[in-house]
C-alpha cells in the first residue's frame, strides 16, 4: 500500500505542477508556440535642427586634438586696472539681480589687488579663500599684473557689504567694485 500511496502522490503533484505551467496561458488564450511580444515604439525620425555635418566636425577636431595636428591658442583678454567703481546698471532696479540686453546675469566682483609677483597674488588669493571668500586670479596676456579678484555676486549691495567688510578685515583701501563679465 505504501507504494501505491507513493504513486499517487507523484501523480497529484506532477499534475498540479503542469496545471500551473499551463493554465495561464490557457486562460490567457494564447499558445504554448507564440512567445510573449513587446511593444517597441518605432525609432522617430531626427529632427530637422540636427546638423550632420556639425556632429562629423566636432569628431574630426577631436580627432586632430588627440594627434597633435590641431593647434589653437586660446589668449584671455587683458584684464583692465580698475581706477574707481564700476557704475550702477542702470536696467537694474534696486538690488536685484538682472541681465544684460544680451541675456548673461549681471554680477559684480571685487578686485582687490594687482601685483607684478604671482607669488603675491597667489598668497593673497589663499589667504583670502581660507577666509571664506571665492577669490580668483586673472592673468593678462603680457604678463605685467596679476590681478586678485573676490567674487563674482549678483546683487551689488552684497558686493559693496563684503567690499567694506574685507577693508575691515583686511585694511586693503583701494578694493575696486567693478562688473564681472564672464569669459
Amino acid at each position: 500500500m505504501e507504494t501505491n500511496l507513493k504513486a499517487r502522490m507523484l501523480g497529484a503533484v506532477a499534475t498540479v505542477l503542469a496545471l500551473a505551467l499551463v493554465l495561464p496561458n490557457v486562460l490567457k488564450d494564447n499558445h504554448l508556440d507564440e512567445g510573449d511580444t513587446t511593444l517597441i515604439p518605432v525609432k522617430p525620425e531626427t529632427p530637422s535642427w540636427v546638423d550632420e555635418k556639425q556632429s562629423s566636425r566636432v569628431r574630426i577636431e577631436l580627432n586632430a586634438l588627440e594627434t597633435g595636428s590641431f593647434e589653437q591658442k586660446i589668449t584671455a583678454p587683458e584684464p583692465q586696472y580698475a581706477l574707481q567703481d564700476d557704475p550702477k546698471d542702470p536696467n537694474v532696479a534696486g538690488d536685484r539681480a538682472g541681465l544684460t540686453p544680451q541675456g548673461a546675469p549681471i554680477a559684480w566682483t571685487l578686485q582687490v589687488g594687482a601685483f607684478k609677483s604671482s607669488k603675491n597674488a597667489i598668497e593673497l588669493r589663499d589667504s583670502l579663500r581660507t577666509q571664506g571668500y571665492k577669490a580668483y586670479i586673472l592673468k593678462n596676456g603680457t604678463g605685467t599684473y596679476d590681478r586678485v579678484y573676490v567674487g563674482p555676486m549678483l546683487q551689488r549691495a552684497k558686493a559693496e557689504h563684503a567690499k567694506a567688510e574685507l577693508n575691515q578685515k583686511t585694511g586693503i583701501k583701494n578694493i575696486r567694485l567693478r562688473q564681472y563679465t564672464p569669459e
